[in-house]
């Protein structure tokens, strides 16, 4: 669709026309494919499934200076767009952060949220124990982030996020050495869900590393307004995920009016994906 200000917001429409209706916000890097491939599972769990592309990924318009806050107004724009009065979030990773932010700028609008593996507000940061449990790649981000200026450091590590020139064979190679070998099994739990990742690494930078390099420093920004989010959240989080460990539940649960923390004892960081029906159904239950 196009936004007002001329922008494109690619998104996909899938899963029961009939049922709840779930935006789905994706990882970094990523695009809105990643995700179970099987999109008849969604319509299974009775969810209408909205899967959007943010800003300078996939198909979607950059929209260079933007704060992490304004995907709340191009959500607002797709569910008038879709005549969608409510609808319930699933943010995964660093959707789970933009979650929020769409939460906090639009409550009227939500029903409800889940986030699996949710990157925090970076204000979690200053806790020493969520930051303990990180695994080390993570905490040196951390580190650096404390250092460096977002914008320097989103430019600095985006190429190595994304390597360049990126092949479908390459993309597959990165997804499966990033994810680590209990990610490697929850993506093999579902078939076809390691080529769905690849394929959404080749989007996340089909119009370059620009927009890669200011989403990662989008989750930088101080100042979300957690106070601001109305709706139920449920956390999901793997016992072994060194991204969002449970520690960082328990974070947003000290900052949040209505959390749930759920922690999957034996997963990891791609734990959405063998327990997507699951996540889909408790959604449901939580948006009525």
């Amino acid at each position: 669709m196009e936004l007002a200000d001329g922008r494109v917001l690619a998104y996909d429409d899938v899963g029961d026309p009939a049922g709840a209706p779930v935006v789905y916000l994706h990882g970094t890097p990523d695009s809105r494919r990643a995700r179970p491939p099987d999109d008849s599972r969604a319509a299974a769990a009775g969810v209408r499934l909205i899967a959007v592309d943010r800003p300078g990924a996939g198909d979607s318009t950059a929209h260079p200076g933007a704060s992490i806050g304004a995907l709340a107004a191009d959500v607002a724009a797709l569910l008038d767009h879709l005549e969608i009065a409510r609808t319930a979030l699933l943010g995964w990773s660093a959707g789970g952060l933009c979650a929020l932010a769409v939460a906090a700028g639009i409550p009227e609008r939500i029903s409800a949220l889940s986030l699996v593996g949710p990157v925090p507000p970076v204000e979690a940061y200053r806790d020493p124990a969520v930051v303990t449990a990180l695994d080390g790649g993570r905490r040196h981000f951390v580190e650096l982030a404390a250092e460096v200026p977002a914008a320097e450091l989103g430019a600095e590590l985006a190429p190595y996020l994304v390597p360049d020139p990126l092949t479908p064979e390459l993309a597959l190679e990165v997804v499966l050495e990033g994810a680590g070998e209990r990610g490697r099994a929850e993506l093999a739990a579902v078939p076809g869900a390691a080529e769905a990742m690849a394929g959404a690494l080749v989007a996340s930078v089909a119009q370059g590393v620009d927009a890669l390099a200011a989403d990662v420093a989008r989750q930088l920004e101080p100042g979300l307004a957690l106070d601001a989010v109305a709706a139920p959240v449920v956390t999901w989080h793997g016992a072994h995920d060194g991204v969002s460990p449970p520690e960082v539940g328990r974070w947003l649960a000290e900052h949040l009016a209505d959390v749930e923390v759920r922690v999957v004892e034996d997963g990891g960081h791609h734990l959405l994906f063998p327990r997507w029906s699951e996540i889909l159904g408790a959604l449901v239950e939580a948006s009525v």
